[in-house]
């Protein structure tokens, strides 16, 4: 059950610092950049810091997990269920890419100019 809660604590949480780049957004499109490039841009981000996510929770639980398992087998390797983790992993990695991929497309849904020419103050 606590990984439900920490799953909607991490939707929340890329959910709403993804919103609040919405003035970034209208400013790429406003270079020139389409929205289909932009969230592109946001996947990939996504992407890169799941990884870098992952990484450092392998990180933090091999410094407990390895002295646990040579105090309790005498090997360095902790035995751990390959299955599971991947599944994990993966999981984590679709739920952050879609999660921003989904507040993006929302954050971009209002134009990035008015008519007349002048940037529209978003907020």
């Amino acid at each position: 059950m606590p990984d439900v809660f920490t799953a909607i604590a991490v939707v929340n949480t890329l959910s709403m610092a993804t919103a609040g780049r919405r003035r970034e957004f209208a400013l790429l499109r406003l270079a020139g950049a389409q929205s289909a490039q932009v969230l592109r841009m946001l996947a990939w981000e996504a992407v890169l810091t799941g990884v870098v996510a992952l990484l450092l929770a392998t990180v933090v639980c091999a410094s407990v997990l390895v002295p646990l398992s040579i105090a309790i087998t005498g090997s360095t390797v902790p035995a751990l269920a390959g299955g599971p983790l991947a599944a994990l992993a993966f999981g984590a990695a679709v739920a952050a890419v879609a999660t921003v991929t989904v507040a993006g497309r929302l954050a971009m849904r209002s134009a990035a100019a008015t008519p007349g020419g002048l940037a529209r103050a978003v907020s």
